[in-house]
């Protein structure tokens, strides 16, 4: 017995010994016709190895380089470089049949091409080559060629779009298992976003569509952590706009339609020039349909999501110009003003220095259109019981206010306010906007804020009746002026200003408005006041007349009273 089991032991490293000869014998480069054949078959292009080694210990095939051509009508560049290929072979059928069985492949530093022409379609669509006919005469799957395993080590992938962007993923890690052309199988790939972020898919991908790739159904998870939007291509570099994604989605694609849904987190947004980025992270839930043979694609069913506020949004996206093209609308009804605050310098919205809306809520009905990275916001917003906490207007109004006897609130209280907003690259245009504010009175008119934060609003504002009553204006003024003409005259002014409005000019900065009023409507109530104290017809004063009345009332009004005489 013992005999025998030393008598196996001897042929068992005889047979090891003869085998480990036998592949030292080959000669490998014997097989590379045959496997660029065989892979060329499989994939539908032209494929070329260069000089092979025999591994003994792995029992694998090496090549130097590979280069995997690319579909004539997309340039002789290759559609795949690799600086080396390792082939797993069964060394059974190689040694005694000279037939090549390849189990596994692994591409060490690949570079992948893949082009987008003017009509649209990719390099990689007719990979996998011609399926042939089954015998009912509907498309067959093709034979293709089977891996047990295929591996990519440290790749990189260069994607160029019919509108001429290009985006890079540099160390390209792929794994999938089982690979093949009549069925799915399993993959996992990750890669680094080129200008920022990483990226992570995995699921399964198959059975591949010979022909037309592009048409391959994918069921798969994709993980998109830290994309910079400026340095991914997304958004232009000079564009002023940006923000950091993170995205977790689920992605299903199947007839050339790839649908998704899942969740992004955005930080530091910024949506327009003029503004600046979200303090606060963003979440956007969203699902979205994405037709791969023309870019185009639709939202539905999405939410962004500030604190407790939510907005819905749904439209249509184009993905075929350099930078994607959208077609929203975004709308919310009533939503807290408190957790839309984040949202307001994303829109590029500028609050006066040390101040912020507190309380109440806030209505839109917004269509978003442009590239992505220029959009144009349009439609109806309007604020309700909600205060400017830190911004006194009365007090900034200043002057006539203080004469009259007017006591300004310490906050900007808004009881309700709208306009129809125009954002865009160019600032914010308000026409018309309109503004009731508690114990000061109403606003309407029009304006405009440039990119820079630059105001020129042109404001008509009438004093509520119940602060410029006759009583209140009455004792201002009779403190200051007694019964002077000129006390007459300012309290036909401040009459004036609830009954017919006084024109205001908003100029500075969004950050430090200031405010003027307009001379020739405060001129016009001047007079009209002064004109209701007399019964006799005035003759018609000079152009500068008026004017000088109001200049000399407020100096007058403003000068130290002298102290009396004892006599």
């Amino acid at each position: 017995m013992k005999r025998l089991m030393v008598g196996l032991i001897v042929l068992v490293l005889a047979l090891v010994v003869l085998a480990g000869a036998a592949l030292l014998l080959v000669d490998a480069n014997h097989f590379r016709p045959q496997i660029q054949a065989s892979l060329g078959k499989a994939l539908g292009r032209e494929v070329s190895i260069g000089t092979l080694h025999m591994s003994v210990w792995t029992g694998s095939l090496e090549a130097d380089e590979i280069r995997i051509g690319d579909d004539p009508r997309f340039g002789k560049q290759p559609f795949v470089s690799a600086r080396s290929l390792d082939l797993g072979v069964e060394l059974w059928p190689l040694l005694v049949h000279r037939q090549l069985h390849i189990t596994s492949l692994t591409l060490d530093q690949p570079v992948v091409r893949l082009l987008q022409n003017r009509k649209g379609d990719w390099n990689f669509a007719g990979l996998g080559g011609t399926p042939a006919p089954a015998e009912n005469g509907a498309a067959g799957a093709p034979g293709g060629l089977t891996v047990d395993r295929l591996r990519i080590n440290d790749g990189r992938i260069e994607l160029t779009r019919m509108a001429g962007d290009r985006k890079v993923y540099d160390h390209v890690q792929l794994s999938a298992d089982h690979v093949g052309t009549q069925a799915a199988f399993p993959f996992e790939l990750k890669a680094d976003i080129a200008g920022g972020g990483t990226l992570a898919l995995d699921g399964r991908l198959g059975p591949w569509q010979s022909g037309n790739a592009v048409l391959t159904p994918v069921d798969a998870h994709l993980a998109m952590h830290d994309l910079d939007l400026v340095g991914a291509g997304l958004m232009a570099r000079d564009s002023g706009v940006g923000g950091v994604l993170d995205l977790d989605t689920q992605i299903a694609s199947a007839k050339g339609v790839l649908r998704s849904k899942g969740r992004i987190d955005a930080r530091k947004l910024q949506l327009v020039a003029s503004g600046s980025p979200s303090p606060q992270p963003l979440r956007i839930d969203y699902q979205a349909d994405y037709r791969l043979d023309n870019g185009t694609g639709r939202i539905a069913d999405t939410v962004l999501h500030a604190g407790a506020a939510q907005l819905s949004i749904g439209g249509s996206f184009d993905n075929r110009p350099a930078v994607m093209r959208m077609d929203l609308k975004v709308k919310g009804a009533r939503q807290p003003i408190d957790d839309l605050q984040p949202l307001l310098p994303v829109f590029g919205v500028i609050l006066p220095k040390d101040s912020r809306l507190a309380g109440g809520t806030a209505s839109m009905d917004l269509t978003v259109r442009g590239p992505l990275d220029a959009l144009v916001i349009h439609g109806p917003v309007s604020l309700d019981g909600t205060r400017l906490a830190g911004y006194s207007l009365g007090d900034k109004l200043g002057g006539a206010l203080a004469l009259a006897g007017i006591n300004a609130p310490r906050d900007t209280v808004i009881q309700h306010a709208e306009a129809m907003l125009t954002i865009s690259p160019k600032g914010i245009d308000a026409n018309p906007a309109k503004a009731q504010i508690a114990q000061l009175g109403s606003f309407t008119g029009k304006g405009r804020m440039a990119a820079d934060g630059a105001l020129d609003f042109r404001m008509l504002v009438k004093l509520d009746e119940g602060v410029t009553g006759a009583g209140q204006a009455g004792q201002g003024l009779a403190g200051l002026l007694g019964g002077s003409k000129a006390g007459g005259a300012l309290g036909g002014l401040i009459k004036g200003m609830s009954t017919n409005g006084v024109g205001v000019r908003v100029g500075g900065t969004a950050s430090a408005p200031s405010f003027k009023l307009d001379p020739k409507a405060a001129v016009g109530l001047l007079e009209a006041g002064t004109r209701s104290d007399s019964t006799q017809p005035a003759s018609k004063p000079p152009a500068d007349s008026g004017k000088d009345m109001l200049n000399n009332l407020l100096q007058n009004a403003l000068k130290p009273k002298q102290p009396t005489s004892g006599h």
